[in-house]
């Protein structure tokens, strides 16, 4: 399971925990957020972890991969697509849950704060563009990625779920950490905010001091690879 020991996949951990085994796996630089998360949240969960530390000749066969499955993928997308890249790539099993589609049906980005409609509009952009490609790129390894988030039954009750229910007094999520507070998990997960991929993992903070050491904007030294 792709871990980075926040809500949505944290959430996802701890209602499989006892329906089967599963293995964790982090992606980070060292010392990232959500390498410390993680850590934290495994050992109160008592599951396997596996942390995949990333370095710069890494990050550039990531980038040439995913550059390969998607010629029209931006910089901020192999950011964020990268942590995935280095799962399904190192783990030994064939099926990968991921929290995917949690941010876009229960108002998890920091964007939906002032713009709570945007939710619908990243929710498609989600199911034609982004989950595909993570397809693509499970499948090149021979893996098959399970989105629990994206279950029909789950799609159908989130987008019935009024807008000010999913994000209330500047909490985000609000729906979800309710949930996950009823069904007694651990409190720091349902108490921690949000932290995207590229960032919690410092993926994207390494990207851009490899650009800034080659004289490049991210942009350009991404498009040289």
């Amino acid at each position: 399971m792709s871990f980075s020991g926040g809500l949505d996949s944290g959430f996802l951990a701890y209602l499989l925990k006892d329906m089967c085994h599963v293995d964790l796996y982090t992606v980070g630089v060292p010392g990232s957020t959500d390498i410390k998360n993680a850590l934290e949240l495994a050992t109160m969960l008592k599951m396997p972890l596996t942390i995949i530390t990333v370095d710069e000749t890494e990050i550039v066969e990531g980038i040439k991969f995913l550059k390969e499955i998607d010629c029209t993928i931006n910089p901020l997308e192999i950011s964020f697509e990268l942590p995935l890249y280095f799962v399904v790539k190192s783990s030994k099993y064939n099926i990968i849950f991921t929290g995917q589609g949690a941010d876009e049906l229960f108002g998890g980005y920091h964007k939906y704060l002032r713009q709570p409609e945007r939710m619908n509009e990243d929710f498609k952009i989600l199911i034609t563009r982004t989950l595909p490609r993570e397809r693509k790129i499970a499948e090149r390894f021979g893996k098959i990625l399970r989105t629990p988030y994206l279950h029909p039954d789950v799609v159908r009750i989130a987008q019935n779920i009024e807008l000010k229910r999913k994000i209330k007094e500047g909490m985000r999520k609000k729906v979800l950490r309710e949930l996950s507070r009823e069904l007694d998990a651990p409190e720091i997960l349902w108490k921690r905010e949000k932290k995207a991929a590229q960032y919690g993992s410092g993926i994207w903070k390494l990207i851009r001091k490899m650009s800034r050491k080659r004289g490049m904007s991210v942009d350009k030294f991404i498009a040289t690879l």
